[in-house]
């Protein structure tokens, strides 16, 4: 790893065996950054900077002075243990005195949340992210996928990218060619999606003529490729005639254009992707034994989200980013951290957007009322009050009239809505923070009743 804040026993020395290590990852926390910090038997106290010391001593005012201790319990495990704080400890959604970890355990105290991780590491594994990437993330499988790509891009070999429906094969597809050095074009085709009477004609191109609309030659899709990289998407739904001509492009670097009685030598590298299991596949004699192996040339398996939660916070905040000044609340990362995302990145990346809206509508951030239902339900009884997925527009804060005064029990509740923030009820009310602070004195309302006190 290699944020700089990581705390970790000695690695094991080069080549020899494996090391299983135990992590906390520090994903979001409140007034600080993330963190990495490796456990190495002895016991870690979670508290209030200042009042516990040690690498998870955190700058959040919602965590108790001590709030719980992270400490060996069976052997191999580790377990969390609630010291009687006043928000209390949280594990996967649920309050706990005391809970076993697992790993990818998402653990929330205060407003920081934490997921607890174990990896096997390679004695001889170094694992960083390149600086300018679009694959976004830094867990374990996240750093792998990234040497992966690192290893195979510059070389001339063939990629076949395996992984479920929505985890990113064509970002990863991007990133190879991005790292290789080629400076032809990189282009994507799915193949699921062309029509079977014109695959030949789109990968290999077609002369003027050669069958009914053929009006103009086209060079086809290895031509557009030629010095770069063409990118297959579901490459398992070729039909098997299509697959002879795609092997003989990848095993003598030939295309025939149909219509053509010459051949043309391209340096066109291909990368390939399915969801499919082609090892099935082949021996069901559903796809060639020789294309596949010439497509896996070297194969690269993407992860799904659901074994890399720590990075789905910041994966949500660049989607997020995309729809203007909103920030993540911490019961909404939450929510997300929790759901198992069967459609992956993909999915993410809708809800984020959904979201989104209904946040912007109602002028907050992305809080827990913005999710869909199955996502916020997991936070069990602190989502009970929550309505979610609807537009959170009650009187509170629907826009006010020009000049307007609210009542006492309209300035409550827009102090309610805002966690008592100042700054977002005085935008509201287009009126200045001292107004605030003068209508609260009028109406006899305790401002500190809306923000949670110190322990």
């Amino acid at each position: 790893m290699t944020d700089p804040s990581v705390t970790a026993a000695s690695p094991p020395p080069r080549g020899v065996g494996t090391l299983r290590v135990r992590m906390l990852r520090i994903v979001a926390i409140a007034g600080a950054r993330a963190a990495t910090v490796v456990l190495d038997r002895e016991p870690v106290a979670i508290g209030r900077a200042g009042h516990v010391r040690g690498p998870l001593e955190l700058d959040d005012t919602e965590v108790s002075r001590h709030h719980a201790v992270i400490e060996p319990g069976a052997p191999g495990r580790w377990t969390i243990a609630d010291q009687r704080s006043r928000n209390g400890t949280f594990v996967d959604g649920r309050r706990v005195e005391r809970a076993e970890l697992h790993s990818g355990a998402v653990i929330r105290v205060g407003r920081t949340l934490i997921v607890y991780v174990e990896a096997e590491l390679r004695g001889d594994e170094r694992l960083a992210a390149p600086p300018d990437t679009r694959l976004v993330g830094d867990s374990v499988p996240a750093l792998r996928l990234h040497a992966e790509i690192g290893l195979v891009s510059a070389k001339p070999l063939p990629v076949l990218v395996l992984g479920e429906t929505g985890v990113g094969k064509e970002l990863v597809a991007e990133e190879i060619h991005r790292r290789s050095g080629r400076a032809g074009a990189f282009v994507a085709v799915n193949c699921a999606a062309i029509a079977p009477e014109l695959a030949e004609s789109e990968l290999f191109g077609h002369v003027a003529g050669a069958f009914t609309g053929a009006n103009r030659a086209s060079e086809g899709l290895f031509i557009a490729a030629d010095g770069g990289t063409l990118f297959l998407d579901e490459v398992g739904e070729l039909q098997t005639d299509l697959q002879a001509k795609l092997l003989r492009a990848l095993a003598n670097g030939e295309i025939r254009a149909v219509g053509s009685s010459t051949a043309r030598t391209v340096d066109t590298r291909v990368v390939a992707a399915t969801l499919r299991d082609l090892d099935t596949a082949v021996r069901q004699d559903r796809f060639r034994a020789d294309l596949f192996n010439r497509l896996a040339g070297w194969r690269i398996d993407v992860p799904p989200l659901r074994d890399r939660r720590d990075d789905i916070v910041a994966i949500a905040c660049r989607f997020l980013a995309r729809h203007g000044n909103l920030a993540l609340t911490p019961d909404a990362a939450e929510a997300l951290m929790l759901h198992d995302w069967g459609g992956n990145v993909r999915e993410l990346e809708r809800v984020i957007a959904a979201a989104a809206v209904r946040a912007q509508a109602a002028r907050l951030d992305l809080e827990l009322v913005h999710l869909p239902h199955q996502l916020a339900h997991r936070l069990g009884d602190r989502a009970a009050n929550v309505a979610p997925g609807q537009l959170p527009l009650p009187a509170a804060i629907l826009p006010p009239p020009p000049g307007a005064t609210p009542s006492r029990d309209e300035l409550c509740a827009m102090l309610e809505t805002m966690a008592g923030n100042i700054a977002r009820v005085a935008e509201h009310y287009g009126k200045d923070r001292q107004q605030i602070y003068r209508w609260a004195k009028r109406y006899d309302i305790d401002l500190g009743a809306y923000r949670d006190a110190e322990s």
